[in-house]
């Protein structure tokens, strides 16, 4: 019941489930081994290392995006066989909307510097916080609304304009921290200091990691379109191929970028 560019898609989405699966272990492994005062399976002893709240978030997010990803692989599984899979898509849906959810808010998060360099969020970032979580809870309508509707219709066009729209929004709403975060330290960079060494070492972070947050929006939002737009109907698989390894990468990067 798939097209012959679906076909795939069910083994696809189950390798990916898997490969978040992996990350999930070993991230919460290397926790645990910190915890206990051992070493952690990326170059950094007990001591030197600290586990902070935003590290259980990204272990949390890990979690929902591994069940998506698997949800969504069981999902066109069963699609493929049967025709339909209406309790597969709740799941999905649920999960995917708690994967949507943590993602920018964990990207937020870090941008902000909370835990690892300032213990509580100012004003302005609760503010954005709060106007994240609507925009995703919007986003989550707009989804179900589409679901319940065939392409063509007006109401279709419409919702699809307002999830582009909150897509776009929740993208520019993750990067304001970050900028935030970057002028603050600047601004904390005096000529003689004595910290200067770990702030610039600092900035130098929260510089790439802007960076890779907008190669990433970039990657999953335009490119990936336009990439699109040359396959043949037998290659749609490509496309769903490229947005889960890029977010594969993704994930590890800034994992990585930030472990404890």
């Amino acid at each position: 019941f798939l097209t012959a560019g679906e076909m795939k898609l069910p083994s696809i989405f189950f390798f990916f489930a898997i490969s978040y699966a992996v990350c999930l272990v070993t991230w919460i492994t290397n926790i645990l081994a910190i915890r206990q005062g051992n070493a952690g399976h990326f170059g950094r002893n007990g001591q030197g290392a600290n586990v902070y709240a935003i590290h259980y978030l990204m272990a949390v997010l890990l979690l929902f995006k591994t069940l998506a990803v698997l949800c969504e692989s069981l999902r066109y599984h069963k699609i493929r066989r049967t025709g339909h899979a209406e309790v597969w898509s709740v799941f999905y849906s649920i999960f995917g909307f708690i994967k949507g959810v943590f993602l920018f808010t964990v990207i937020l998060l870090i941008g902000s510097g909370w835990s690892f360099v300032k213990p509580c969020l100012t004003n302005k970032e609760k503010k954005l916080v709060a106007f994240l979580l609507t925009l995703q809870v919007v986003n989550q309508i707009a989804l179900i609304v589409l679901s319940q509707r065939t392409e063509g219709e007006n109401a279709f066009e419409k919702w699809t304009a307002v999830l582009h729209l909150v897509d776009i929004l929740c993208c520019c709403a993750v990067l304001v921290p970050i900028v935030w975060q970057v002028n603050a330290l600047e601004k904390s960079v005096t000529e003689d200091g004595e910290n200067d060494s770990a702030i610039l070492a600092k900035l130098k972070l929260f510089r790439a990691f802007y960076l890779l947050v907008v190669a990433y929006i970039y990657a999953t939002r335009i490119l990936v379109y336009l990439f699109a737009t040359i396959l043949d109907y037998h290659h749609l698989w490509v496309r769903y191929f490229v947005v889960e390894l890029v977010t594969l990468v993704f994930y590890v990067v800034v994992g990585f970028i930030f472990r404890p």
